[in-house]
């Protein structure tokens, strides 16, 4: 759920971290629904619903607001900015009455975050696609960029939500940049890519994943 702090704005749970109630926006429900809307708007098919989104993503706040709108008649623009703003994993971004996903497009969308500083990254598969992926590189069959995790722990995580023997491919991420490999930091837990060659790679030994978090 949404909430709004009197004193610190849009949060989402049953406290503000001053132990504020606040007041309710959307609850559970309208929360999912709104950002799936948000998210196909935004990452897979703005032309479809009428929004123009320019090379790097971004659309009118205004415009998606209506087009919101004519989709829940209960939502609109200011609850967009509370879905934004409250939203835990940084998925969206607001600039200039501007919006626009940090990242997950399926559209052709050229991404301006800022450069990768991490020397190291990683990324989460199943036994049988890391395999594959030593061969081929990290490649994205449907999305725009690839996404690679800022530690082995967070790239274990993501990966056992498709299988329960999880791997984990450590990129070197400064011999892949110098090299040309273009990759930019969206926030604290994700970088994105366009392809990683297999020659960074490596996997990542398990008694080794723990060990990094700790560096």
């Amino acid at each position: 759920m949404i909430k709004r702090c009197p004193q610190h704005g849009f949060f989402r749970g049953e406290l503000c971290n001053c132990g504020s109630a606040g007041q309710l926006l959307l609850d559970e429900t309208k929360t999912e629904q709104l950002g799936r809307l948000v998210a196909g708007c935004l990452r897979h098919f703005p032309g479809d619903l009428g929004l123009t989104m320019d090379s790097r993503g971004w659309v009118d706040l205004t415009k998606l607001g209506q087009v919101v709108a004519s989709r829940h008649r209960w939502a609109n623009k200011e609850l967009i900015v509370a879905l934004v703003l409250s939203d835990p994993k940084q998925r969206y971004e607001i600039r200039d009455e501007n919006v626009r996903a940090r990242y997950g497009h399926s559209v052709a969308v050229d991404l301006d975050h800022p450069e990768n500083r991490l020397p190291l990254l990683y990324y989460g598969a199943s036994e049988e696609e890391a395999d594959r992926i030593l061969e081929i590189g990290i490649k994205s069959a449907s999305q725009r960029y690839v996404h690679l995790s800022t530690t082995a722990e967070k790239a274990w995580h993501v990966a056992t939500f498709r299988t329960g023997n999880p791997r984990v491919i450590q990129a070197d991420a400064a011999a892949a940049q110098k090299s040309g490999v273009k990759m930019m930091t969206v926030n604290d837990d994700i970088v994105i890519s366009e392809m990683v060659p297999s020659q960074f790679l490596s996997i990542l030994a398990t008694k080794d994943i723990a060990r990094t978090e700790k560096q």
